[in-house]
């Protein structure tokens, strides 16, 4: 029988010239690493963009910017580096996190590393973005790959590997056998609904030393030496909007569970999570949650005892706007002006904005009619966050397949007139068909998008997609104007 020793990897990161450098820290590998010690099986972690608290200075790591032949910024530990530490460590088992399809060379990277070092290692990955392009990640290095969330399959693949069974028992999972593809769709058993089920998220394995001096969370500018880490209440959402990879979770002919679907861990669970991460020194919060603000009553419930923590609030990953809604008594919709108060006492001073865009025909069709601009004033909606004290800066798109140049200058219009409400600012982005997405599928579909597009070109800054309504050349001709107005 084989004794496993895993290394958890949050790979380095490629960035555009414009992009805020920041550690990486999410929460899969911490969830990862928790289910693995309740198992009794050793786990480390490495966030390749800062390295080793004892052993590497950020000069060498955060601090190390490598121009790249693809015109995109290497920031973290060298390859080198890397290769030390899973040589020294004597890992025999390797697991990387790859989310987001921009940063794919950079997880490729850690499987080649591991596979130089020993090619008996064993490399497994997860994530939204190793699911989806699992050809080409079993083609370079990776073994096995996790088709749902991790927690119970990776400890499953790390025992049929400690007793050198092979995969052919597991399911959930997808890997090359023979020179083909074998897929497990996911199992019943490979699901999970109650959150309360989960691990605790092991923080106390992040480099938090390297953070504070860092203080960027999330890409946001803190204050050095003010510490923060990720939570998560919930996981999914209810809505599917087409350009997120929950859109395409329950069309996933492999198979991905429930992983899309809304599930909420209790109040008494987060209560927990909280007092760990206070016994840590943990100050600032990022909440990582798609779609933190549903089920009002839970979340004033969560807030309303959050109040007498200190904590802050460095930013939120999924706010839908229409949970900051209410019934008035005429029947009417209204601004919830009492539930924006009781998130900014509860620490939240900045929360970004969704408002996609200006034209009502582009959020039925590509955010689920989740934004009702008729019924919902999001100007007014600025204007009052703004006076409760939470600053909110927008996000909007531009660029859809079919998007009009009229509907592109109405969300420029709307975007001007809410900085005017009071936003901080307004970001224009350009959608990106990630894979994994119902956009992604459309693009493909209609030709927006070749099958062996670049990964690295992947980014929100330039259009990825061609023969749109707008030509990208047009498009990027009013983003520009947009930013510069």
């Amino acid at each position: 029988m084989r004794e496993p020793k895993v290394l958890l990897v949050y790979p380095a990161n490629q960035l555009m010239a414009i992009e805020t450098p920041r550690p990486d820290g999410s929460l899969g590998p911490l969830y990862l690493a928790g289910a693995l010690e309740d198992a009794g099986i050793e786990a480390d972690v490495l966030d390749c963009s800062v390295g080793r608290e004892d052993e590497d200075n950020l000069r060498d790591t955060f601090y190390r910017s490598i121009m790249q032949p693809n015109g995109l910024t290497r920031i973290g530990m060298s390859p080198q580096r890397i290769s030390e530490v899973i040589e020294k460590g004597k890992y025999t088992i390797v697991g990387i996190n790859s989310n987001f399809t921009p940063q794919t060379r950079m997880a490729l990277e850690v499987a080649d590393l591991a596979k130089r070092v020993d090619p008996n290692i064993l490399v497994i990955a997860g994530g939204i973005n190793a699911r989806n392009l699992y050809q080409r990640f079993l083609g370079n290095g990776v073994d096995i790959i996790c088709l749902t969330e991790g927690e119970s399959i990776f400890v499953r693949i790390v025992n049929e590997w400690r007793h050198e069974l092979g995969f052919e028992n597991l399911s959930g999972v997808v890997y090359k056998k023979d020179g083909r593809y074998v897929k497990k769709p996911v199992g019943p058993h490979d699901t999970l609904d109650n959150l309360d089920g989960l691990p605790f998220p092991r923080w106390k394995l992040l480099p938090f030393r390297h953070y504070d001096a860092i203080a960027s969370p999330h890409g946001v500018t803190s204050s050095a030496g003010v510490r923060y880490a990720p939570i998560m209440t919930s996981r999914g959402c209810p809505f599917r909007c087409a350009y997120c990879h929950i859109s395409m979770e329950k069309k996933d002919p492999i198979g991905s569970g429930n992983v899309g679907a809304l599930r909420l861990k209790s109040v008494d669970r987060v209560m927990e999570e909280l007092r760990q991460l206070q016994a840590l020194g943990v100050s600032k919060l990022y909440f990582e949650d798609d779609s933190l603000l549903a089920k009002k009553s839970r979340v004033k419930d969560i807030f309303s005892r959050v109040k007498g923590m200190g904590f802050k609030i460095a930013d939120v990953n999924g706010v839908n706007l229409v949970h900051l809604q209410r019934r008035g008594h005429a029947g009417n919709l209204e601004i919830d002006v009492e539930y924006l108060e009781l998130l900014r006492e509860a620490g939240f001073d900045h929360i970004v904005f969704p408002v996609e865009s200006g034209s009502q025909r582009i959020l039925d069709k590509y955010a689920t009619a989740k934004l009702n601009l008729s019924t919902l004033d999001v100007v007014e909606l600025v204007r009052t966050a703004s006076r409760v004290g939470i600053t909110c800066p927008v996000n909007m798109m531009m660029g859809f397949p079919d998007e009009t140049e009229e509907e592109i200058v109405s969300s420029i219009e709307l975007g001007k007139r809410l900085v005017g409400a009071g936003a901080e600012y307004c970001t224009f982005f350009i959608p990106i068909p990630f894979p994994g997405s119902v956009l992604f599928e459309i693009a493909l579909e209609h030709g927006h998008l070749d099958h062996n597009f670049d990964p690295d070109k992947m980014n929100w800054k330039n259009p990825v997609m061609k023969n749109t309504l707008v030509s990208p050349e047009r498009i990027l001709e009013l983003r520009d104007t947009a930013w510069s107005t």
